[in-house]
């Protein structure tokens, strides 16, 4: 946590330096023509689909806002960018947010991003095993080392929560961090016994005989939350009437990419590499745009029962009072 608490210091200290600069955010508020130009920080994933399809179908242009996607690589440097006010808005896990709400940064969630399955067969993020090996079921994970993408994040809280509801105690498995695309490599070589994995790796792993062992989300609750569309309070009290706009905006492109999935995933490669044959056949989020409050709590519960999150701050400050 120590490495943790020295970035949230130092985006601290990023948002009071812009504040003892004053001004009024004239370049991401501005525009031509009554247009208002934002900039959304994302990952390069399939989860932010809506974002891109709903630039496509027009419906941020609809309500006056020209949306620049920032591409980034974690959450943590998507933090970042949100807070020292290079990015507007910001695509998060919802754990890597309360998290740093609950340190003290001024960050809110805005819109709901992308849930878990309803079922295990159409979850998008699986813990699986290769061919051949001899776990296969949650209970075989004892003692054995699973690939996460990042610790202390949402990954971490759903495998040991999960885990748990299956009667494996969390305490006797080993999480260790390796990048998504690095993971089928790694279960491949020995390097762990199994991977959390999203799409597109997912699809692959399963392509080449990998077994699904557990699903956590889904293990977790149906349509269980996950990622968030977040801002700060220092946007939304400068520019809420842009806040407000950004929040329509993406809930109508969820709710068009929900009840539309081939249209969503035919914008997937054009803002990662995932390939346009392989996009037709990856396992899809959902998109619902309401905000699950009670899965959320639960899901808080979980980080701060695993010590994911030290401080744990209240829904009330987390969600912003016009989010769904």
């Amino acid at each position: 946590m120590a490495a943790q608490r020295v970035l949230v210091a130092m985006m601290l200290a990023a948002l009071v330096a812009l504040a003892g600069c004053g001004g009024d955010d004239e370049e991401s508020a501005g525009g031509e023509g009554g247009v208002t130009k934002i900039k959304v920080g994302v990952l390069p994933i399939s989860n932010v689909a809506p974002l891109y399809l709903g630039m496509k179908k027009g419906f941020f242009k609809e309500e006056g806002l020209e949306v620049e996607p920032s591409i980034g690589q974690s959450g943590n440097e998507l933090v970042t960018g949100m807070v020292s006010g290079s990015t507007d808005f910001a695509f998060l896990g919802y754990v890597p947010l309360m998290s740093a709400r609950g340190q003290g940064l001024p960050v809110k969630v805005v819109a709901n991003a992308d849930n878990g399955a309803e079922t295990e067969e159409k979850e998008w993020t699986l813990i699986l095993t290769k061919k051949g090996s001899p776990i296969k079921e949650p209970a075989d994970l004892a003692d054995k080392t699973i690939a996460v993408n990042a610790l202390k994040g949402v990954g971490e809280v759903a495998i040991k929560a999960a885990l748990e509801k299956r009667g494996v105690s969390p305490d006797k498995v080993k999480l260790l961090e390796i990048p998504f695309p690095e993971m089928p490599a790694a279960l491949d070589k020995g390097r762990v016994d199994a991977i959390w994995a999203p799409e597109p790796f997912l699809t692959s792993v399963l392509g080449q005989g990998g077994q699904d062992v557990e699903a956590p989300l889904t293990t977790l609750g149906k349509k269980f939350p996950n990622g968030n569309y977040a801002t700060t309070e220092k946007k939304i009290a400068q520019d809420k009437d842009v806040v407000e706009r950004f929040a329509r905006a993406i809930n109508k492109s969820s709710d068009y990419a929900t009840k539309n999935p081939d249209e969503a995933r035919a914008t997937i490669p054009t803002f990662t590499q995932i390939p346009p044959d392989v996009a037709k056949k990856i396992r899809l989020p959902l998109w619902p745009p309401e905000i699950d409050r009670e899965q959320l709590q639960t899901l808080l519960d979980y980080a701060v029962q695993y010590k994911v999150i030290e401080k744990p701050p209240k829904l009330d400050d987390v969600i912003w009072e016009g989010a769904s």
